[in-house]
């Protein structure tokens, strides 16, 4: 029985110099390996150098395309391009004419120009990366000049960052070991070299590869269920897989697979289990292939984007809702995500019911945050806001899942009381402070605005706050409360550290830019710096916020 199979062992100078160029298939994902990957290659490589033995690379396994001459990279590209980003610095580094050409025939072919290319590359990434791989990388002497190309996506980053770390390390290498780890790259570099005969397989053998051992990001693995479910022939592959990488440029690998998480809480109310199961099992028998693919995953990453960034098209409603979105976003739990995007989704931003929307959902958020520790618990408020989106009836009756019970609306009060260990739960209600006071606004979490203890978290025991703070107990039960927070930019904060509290005044309000801040400002009339001030302060803190959230008449 012929298997279809053709495997055999090839050095990397056999893979780039054949005849052959190898590509990416439309279904593969973007490049994804990091510093801590490449400069694990990099010292397997010097390793070899220095032992003078080869080094297994492993499997790269190819695909014949439609076109002669060109295979498809089904699994390996991650390693290639890492060798590739390798020889184009070690090229671009190297002062000999002869072994700079010799490394370069790795990377493209100047006697096979092609498609009106000035060279025939040995290796073409996706339609996303592919030029900026050609222009920041393959070209000679490009990578010498990598600190002026940023990278528009995730995967150029990690490209231009991988080039630093070579550049870096390899300026540090004196000529004779650069040449030795060049002969490793190019010749001692074992890899098994396997052709499969046709797409149906090497869609098949992508998905074994792709599931089994490290496993790639959710939304890749979803990315090639979903393709497979539509039975795609190549060219709709193709077409599909221009979009989904469109998709993943906008918003990056880890947002992507959190937007995909935050659609299957939409359409799975029990929102348990892991993602790519869950995905597949509760969102995709509710829709079509193609229609999550047309329609519904195209207007998410739009709606994604928004939430995201709070950055909204002008609009009647788009200032206030932008400041909802921020206040949210300052939070260390992403629950509200889910229902605001649908909401966008469904309704938009423009529908008249938006801005009372978000103020329910921006005060639930923070109740929730306050008295519910439990993430299933948040889940399952916020799947009843989901659940919801459409029927107003419902979102604005009795029984709406935003209304605060008396008991959950007392317990929130105490909690405001109480302290804040964490660093996200301390910066998210300064912030939120900052724009329930007199004066104040929303900043965007992203600012450098950061929470400054008037009362410093450690205190020396030579310090003066010793004598006004006298007390240990105290100083631990009130440090972290709302009452001890002001806002700084990080530079003053970092400034005003320990200093006595007549000292920090003057680093807050002479030139520190403390009074931008209402949360700051608020104390310019405060002489002193006592327990009772800050018991004080943070009860008429809680209050305000309880008003602003209307939620005093439960008091």
């Amino acid at each position: 029985m012929d298997l279809g199979v053709r495997a055999q062992e090839s050095s990397l100078r056999n893979i780039f110099g054949p005849s052959d160029q190898l590509c990416m298939p439309p279904y593969q994902r973007s490049y994804s390996w990091g510093e801590r990957e490449a400069g694990e290659l990099l010292n397997d490589l010097l390793d070899a150098a220095d032992s003078e033995k080869p080094h297994f690379i492993g499997a790269v396994v190819l695909n014949k395309g439609t076109e002669e001459g060109i295979l498809e990279i089904v699994d390996g590209q991650q390693r290639l391009t890492t060798l590739t980003i390798l020889l184009a610095v070690l090229r671009d580094l190297e002062e000999d004419k002869t072994r700079n050409a010799d490394l370069h025939s790795l990377i493209a072919n100047e006697a096979r120009p092609m498609l009106g290319e000035p060279a025939g590359w040995r290796l073409t990434l996706n339609h996303m990366d592919g030029p900026f791989f050609r222009h920041a990388i393959q070209t000679p002497g490009a990578t010498l000049t990598i600190e002026s190309e940023p990278g528009e996506s995730e995967s150029q980053q990690r490209m231009v960052q991988n080039v630093k770390v070579f550049l870096k390390r390899l300026r540090a290498l004196s000529k004779d070991k650069r040449h030795e780890l060049s002969e490793v790259v190019m010749n001692g570099c074992a890899l098994v070299r396997v052709v499969v005969a046709d797409k149906d397989q090497g869609f098949t053998v992508f998905r074994v590869l792709n599931t089994r051992g490290k496993e790639p990001d959710a939304h890749d693995i979803i990315k090639t269920e979903l393709f497979q479910r539509a039975k795609f022939d190549v060219k709709d592959a193709a077409f599909y897989s221009e979009r989904w990488s469109e998709h993943e440029a906008i918003l990056g690998g880890v947002a992507f697979d959190d937007l995909l998480r935050q659609i299957r809480s939409i359409y799975d109310k029990s929102s348990k289990g892991e993602l790519i199961s869950a995905f597949l099992k509760n969102v995709i028998p509710k829709v079509t292939p193609h229609k999550f693919l047309d329609d519904i995953l195209p207007r998410y990453v739009e709606a994604y984007q928004l939430v995201t960034t709070a950055k909204l098209p002008n609009g009647e409603h788009a200032a206030h809702i932008s400041d909802k979105l921020n206040q949210m976003r300052a939070l260390d739990q992403a629950s509200w995500r889910a229902p605001a995007l649908k909401f966008l989704v469904e309704r938009g931003v423009d529908d008249p019911d938006a801005p009372d929307f978000f103020n329910k959902l921006e005060r639930l958020a923070y109740v929730i945050m306050l008295i519910l520790p439990d993430r299933d618990q948040r889940n399952k408020r916020f799947n009843k806001v989901s659940e919801n989106i459409t029927n107003k009836r419902v979102l604005n009756g009795r029984n709406s899942p935003f209304i605060i019970s008396k008991d959950e609306a007392r317990r929130a009060f105490e909690r405001l009381h109480g302290r804040f260990a964490t660093f996200g739960q301390r910066r998210a209600m300064a912030l939120r402070l900052n724009a329930a006071l007199d004066g104040g606004f929303t900043i965007a979490p992203e600012s450098d605005a950061t929470v400054e203890h008037v009362l410093p978290r450690n205190v020396h025991e030579d310090s003066h706050w010793m004598i006004t703070w006298p007390d240990p107990a105290k100083r631990r039960e009130q440090c972290d409360t709302l009452g001890n927070f002001v806002l700084l930019t990080n530079k003053v904060n970092q400034k005003a550290d320990r200093l006595d509290y007549r000292a920090k005044k003057e680093v807050y309000f002479n030139g520190g830019g403390g009074d931008a801040f209402a949360l700051t400002r608020d104390l310019i009339d405060q002489d002193a710096w006592t327990s009772e001030v800050v018991r004080k302060r943070t009860e008429r803190l809680a209050e305000i916020l309880m008003q602003e959230w209307a939620l005093q008449q439960y008091l």
